[in-house]
C-alpha cells in the first residue's frame, strides 16, 4: 500500500489561516476605530427634514385625546415614548409626573407596543403626566 504524503506547505498555510483571519478582523476593527466617525449618531432619511405627520388613535379607557401634530402647533411639547413592560420607563415616569405640574409646557405619550389594560394599569399605578396619549400597536410611528 502505498501513503499518503501531505504537502509541508500547504498543511502550514492551514496552520496560519486562523492567524490571517484574526489579523484581517483586526484590520478592520482598528480603520473604524480611527476613522473618526461618532459611532454614537444614528443615520436617518429624516435628518433635515420635518417630522411625517403620524397621527394616532387615544388609548382605550383613557379620557384623553389620541396623538394628533396639529395639536402640537404653537407649544411646546414633549413627546414621550413609553410601555408598560419598559424598566426605564417606570424609572422616568416620576421625573415626568414633576415635569407635568409645570404647566409651561404639554406632555405627550406614545404608548410603543403595548396592550391598552396594561397601558391603563401602568398609569393607574403610578400617575397620569399627558395631556395626551397615542396608541403605536405596530411599532411605526416610533
Amino acid at each position: 500500500m502505498s501513503e499518503q504524503v501531505e504537502n509541508p506547505g500547504r498543511r502550514r498555510w492551514l496552520l496560519l489561516l486562523p492567524l490571517a483571519l484574526f489579523m484581517a478582523l483586526s484590520g478592520v476593527f482598528l480603520v473604524q476605530l480611527l476613522s473618526g466617525r461618532d459611532s454614537s449618531v444614528i443615520p436617518s432619511a429624516l435628518i433635515g427634514r420635518e417630522a411625517p405627520v403620524t397621527p394616532l388613535p387615544a388609548l382605550d379607557g383613557i379620557n384623553l385625546p389620541g396623538f394628533d401634530p396639529a395639536q402640537f402647533a404653537g407649544k411646546v411639547t414633549l413627546v414621550n415614548v413609553w410601555a408598560s413592560w419598559c424598566a426605564p420607563c417606570r424609572q422616568e415616569h416620576p421625573l415626568l409626573m414633576q415635569l407635568a405640574a409645570d404647566g409651561r409646557f404639554d406632555i405627550a405619550g406614545l404608548n410603543y407596543k403595548d396592550q391598552p389594560e396594561n397601558a391603563r394599569r401602568f398609569l393607574n399605578e403610578l400617575g397620569n403626566p399627558y395631556t395626551l396619549i397615542g396608541t403605536d400597536d405596530s411599532g411605526r410611528a416610533a
